[in-house]
């Protein structure tokens, strides 16, 4: 998932749900990304894609980005610094 992208997708293309999985004798509840989806040569529409998501994966994603972030955000601070001591000479 493009999570860039959720926003305007959500509740329209895509959105989680609560899905159920039978397991022999037992349900198993879980949440699941589903991502409507359609051929790409004739535009039919095919099954939806389904990814299955939980709280702690989500927020590891989110850190993963954020952490990616503040590296930029260092190097991009670091270079300011660098331009500003060139501009000197």
């Amino acid at each position: 998932m493009n999570w860039s992208e959720y926003k305007a997708k959500k509740g329209k293309t895509a959105d989680f749900a609560k899905k159920e999985k039978e397991m022999g004798d037992t349900k198993r509840t879980y949440i699941a990304m589903v991502q409507k989806a359609w051929n790409p040569t004739t535009g039919e529409k095919i099954d939806d894609q389904e990814s299955e998501w939980s709280l702690s994966q989500l927020e590891a994603e989110k850190k993963k980005y954020d952490n990616e972030m503040a590296r930029a955000k260092a190097q991009s601070n670091g270079l300011a610094l660098a331009i500003e001591d060139f501009k000197k000479l």
